[in-house]
This record gives structure tokens, C-alpha cells and sequence, in this order.
């Protein structure tokens, strides 16, 4: 569990599970979608990296990719639920929840959620 979010586990919605796999997010149809990592994951949204601020309640897009799978990009719509500069990482931790998510894409994010479970389960993450 990560402090950061300012969460505590029993205020949340879905269990969270923390890894480090790459994610891209674009914040409009202007700019290029940037590479970062995600840090912790669950059905309602994520947390990740990012080199920039990103503004409470903007829009952003998503794209998860479990590195190996034969399943296709996983794309997600959400919006930026916090974002707070981390000295340590000289990054901002940025929190996103994911809106609109349908049945099938549920299925898919908590299929990626099993597997990042079975690899930490496996010494692999």
C-alpha cells in the first residue's frame, strides 16, 4: 500500500496491488502519448510515474500492456484523481481513476491484475 495517495486500505473501493510495469498515458488528442511505469493497480484506477504535473479532474487515456501476452493493448479512459511531486524519485506520483469501464474491459484489467498476482506469487515481479 502506498501513503501517497493519502487513501488508507479500508476507504477503498478495490484492492490495490503494487508492480512496476510499463503503461502509456496521453492527456489529449495533441500530444503524444508518454511512457511511464505504474507503481499500483486496481479495477478503479491506477497510480504511476510521470515527469509532469498532471491537473485534478483532467481527462487522460490509458494504455496497459503486460509484457509477453498475446491479449491486445488494454485501453482505458479515467481522469487525474491527484498528482504530487515525490523528491525522492524527483517524479510526480499520479493517481487515476478509470471511468466507463464495461464489462469485458473489467474482465480483461482484472485478468492483467491476476497475472501480475501470479507472477509476484512466482518471485518473477
Amino acid at each position: 500500500m502506498d501513503s501517497h495517495d493519502g487513501a488508507a486500505p479500508h476507504e477503498r473501493k478495490f484492492a490495490r496491488i503494487g508492480d512496476s510495469l510499463l503503461v502509456s498515458y496521453s492527456i489529449g488528442d495533441d500530444f503524444a502519448p508518454e511512457f511511464t511505469e505504474t507503481y499500483d493497480i486496481a479495477l478503479g484506477g491506477l497510480a504511476m510515474l510521470t515527469n509532469a504535473e498532471l491537473h485534478s479532474d483532467e481527462p487522460v487515456s490509458v494504455q496497459l500492456e503486460l509484457r509477453g501476452d498475446a491479449q491486445p493493448v488494454l485501453r482505458l479512459h479515467g481522469v487525474v484523481r491527484w498528482s504530487r511531486y515525490d523528491p525522492l524519485m524527483q517524479r510526480y506520483r499520479t493517481g487515476v481513476a478509470f471511468l466507463d469501464v464495461d464489462d469485458e474491459t473489467r474482465g480483461h484489467l482484472q485478468r492483467y491484475i491476476d497475472t501480475l498476482h501470479l507472477l509476484r506469487d512466482m518471485g518473477m515481479l
